[in-house]
């Protein structure tokens, strides 16, 4: 089985929460484009869509609800192992 690229997760962690593939990309410094394919590669990987495209706006599907629950889970996760192994 494949691992799965956290790459991927932050970036969709970022477009979900922002609703725009600009917007993400502004916020993570890259371009629209690599935010795109990193988007495409994990809804490939996961044989999901995660976002329908409305107009200009991105919304989750519910498998992109689900992902993103698991995404912030992750990361949260990451951040309390760093807090955690920095108080010592």
């Amino acid at each position: 089985m494949a691992e799965l690229n956290f790459h991927h997760l932050r970036y969709f962690q970022a477009v979900a929460n922002e609703g725009n593939l600009t917007r993400a990309a502004e916020r993570l410094h890259v371009s629209q484009s690599a935010v795109s394919t990193q988007i495409r590669q994990l809804e490939e990987r996961l044989g999901q869509a995660l976002f329908e495209r409305r107009g200009r706006g991105l919304h989750l599907t519910e498998a992109g609800r689900i992902a993103l629950d698991y995404a912030d889970a992750i990361f949260a996760s990451g951040r309390e192992l760093l807090a955690t192994l920095n108080q010592r």
